[in-house]
C-alpha cells in the first residue's frame, strides 16, 4: 500500500505577545500522519528564538516515512501597540455588513470581544461625552472590504478605534 497523503500539522493560530522589548515566545507545532503517528516538524524558530517587535512568520515542514511533505507557518506578532483581531470575527462582521445583525449588537460584541482581550487595538482615548450616535457607512465599507482580504487588520481596526474615540463602544 503506497501512502500519498501528507501529515496533519496542527498549530493554535497566529500568536499575539505584548511586550516593549524583543522577547522569546513559547509555541507548539504538532505533526500527525496517517501510517507514522506523531512525525517530527521542523520550522525556521525554535522555542529559544528571541523575537523582534513586529511580525515574524514561522514556517514549519513535516516529512513521514513515505516522503510525504506538509507545510505551515503562522505569524508571531510582538509589540505593545498591537492589532490582533481572530479571523473568525470576518464572519461576524459579515452578518453585520449584510444587515443580519443591527450595529447595536456588532458593537456590543466588539465591546465583550475587547474587554475580555480577545481582540486588541492600539491605545485610544475614550471621550467621556458620546459625539458619535451611529456608525458612519465609511466603517461599514472597510469592513466589507477587509472581509475581502482588501485591508490589513490594523487598517480595519482603525475603524474600531474611532468607534472606541467616539464613544460607541465603552470599555
Amino acid at each position: 500500500i503506497s501512502d500519498k497523503t501528507p501529515p496533519n500539522i496542527i498549530i493554535k493560530g497566529d500568536i499575539y505577545k505584548i511586550s516593549k522589548i524583543p522577547i522569546v515566545v513559547p509555541f507548539s507545532v504538532v505533526a500527525i500522519d496517517n501510517i507514522d503517528g506523531e512525525v517530527r516538524a521542523d520550522c525556521d524558530k525554535t522555542l529559544k528564538t528571541v523575537f523582534n517587535l513586529g511580525k515574524t512568520t514561522v514556517r514549519c515542514l513535516a516529512i513521514d516515512s513515505s516522503g510525504n511533505e506538509a507545510r505551515i507557518s503562522f505569524v508571531v506578532t510582538v509589540g505593545y501597540e498591537i492589532v490582533k483581531i481572530p479571523y473568525w470575527l470576518k464572519h461576524t462582521t459579515a452578518f453585520w455588513v449584510a444587515d443580519q445583525m443591527s450595529d447595536s449588537e456588532y458593537t456590543k460584541t466588539l465591546q465583550y470581544l475587547l474587554e475580555k482581550e480577545i481582540i486588541h487595538i492600539p491605545a485610544y482615548k475614550q471621550i467621556q461625552n458620546d459625539f458619535a450616535k451611529e456608525i458612519p457607512v465609511w466603517i461599514k465599507s472597510n469592513s466589507q472590504k477587509w472581509i475581502a482580504g482588501e485591508l490589513s487588520d490594523d487598517e480595519f481596526s482603525i475603524g474600531i478605534q474611532w468607534m472606541l474615540e467616539g464613544g460607541l463602544i465603552q470599555i
